[in-house]
């Protein structure tokens, strides 16, 4: 998280520096550069602590999520049928959902943090702040639309890519310790950065909707407007710093994930088999 929240920072840059009418940033090298020179370098770790406070709650949920929505589907009447075969794109998608659901405010409120360039983050709170008492809580979820047309494709494309591939690596053989945690580092690098690359547009409008000031500008607006200053390119802007931030993120995550489940499955087996059956003591 620490390492990969500069990229998100120059992400988030590139994305909004056209509403200002002024492009300071001209890729991701030169968006480092020019933050850490003219900002200080604590500027590329804008967002961070809010960064934190959306990763614990929305992992825990949404791998709790995945694993038991999967579960229900494997031990279901549609075992077997072509929701079983698509249980990671299901499980993973409504998992998704639901945990960005639950973190949508604080990723408003990292969003905003990090679009700006000089604004403290007391007066981006104050911000907020006046948003709810103008337009009530559920300005607290701008944006959300967005954002669950990035992140509930992405997790579904994410989970079948990691799967296809990872049975595919391993050629359905079982593997334990370092050979399991290469193979879920490499299939989950590949399939976050087909996931990132299929649902950046959404990533463009969802941050730009965010750190928009104009009540007023909807998704739709937003859509018309990229095409009509930027073109259809303008829908790929900050998409190499997000790659590079996706795909070692989702390979840490999911392999750390992988190992953990391995290991504690390990164990549950070696307690099975070590415990004595009361029937067989001696009476």
């Amino acid at each position: 998280m620490l390492l990969m929240t500069p990229l998100d920072v120059v992400k988030t840059r590139l994305q909004t520096q056209e509403i200002s009418g002024v492009r300071h940033l001209e890729g991701t090298l030169d968006g480092l550069y020019k933050i850490a020179r003219h900002e200080g370098t604590t500027a590329l770790f804008r967002g961070l602590s809010a960064g934190l406070l959306i990763s614990v709650p929305a992992t825990v949920n949404y791998y709790a999520g995945y694993d038991y929505i999967r579960d229900k589907i494997k031990h279901s009447r549609f075992r077997g049928t072509a929701l079983d075969e698509y249980s990671p794109l299901w499980a993973g998608a409504t998992a998704r959902a639901f945990a960005a659901s639950i973190v949508s405010p604080l990723e408003l409120f990292k969003t905003r943090i990090q679009a700006a360039d000089k604004e403290g983050i007391a007066a981006i709170w104050r911000g907020i702040m006046h948003m709810v008492r103008q337009q009530g809580p559920s300005t607290l979820w701008r944006g959300i639309v967005p954002t669950l047309l990035r992140d509930v494709p992405f997790s579904g494309v994410y989970w079948m890519a990691y799967d296809r591939a990872r049975k595919r690596l391993t050629q359905g053989t079982q593997l334990d310790g370092l050979a399991n945690f290469q193979t879920a580092f490499l299939a989950g690098a590949s399939s976050g950065m087909l996931a990132a690359l299929v649902t950046h547009p959404f990533d463009v409008i969802k941050t730009q909707r965010q750190v928009s000031t104009d009540h007023n500008a909807r998704a739709t607006v937003l859509v018309r407007q990229i095409i009509y200053t930027e073109g259809y390119t303008g829908f790929f802007k900050g998409l190499v710093p997000r790659l590079f931030r996706v795909a070692p993120s989702c390979a840490i995550m999911i392999s750390s994930y992988e190992v953990g489940k391995h290991f504690f499955a390990h164990r549950r087996n070696n307690n099975s088999t070590t415990t004595i059956p009361l029937s067989s003591s001696s009476s």
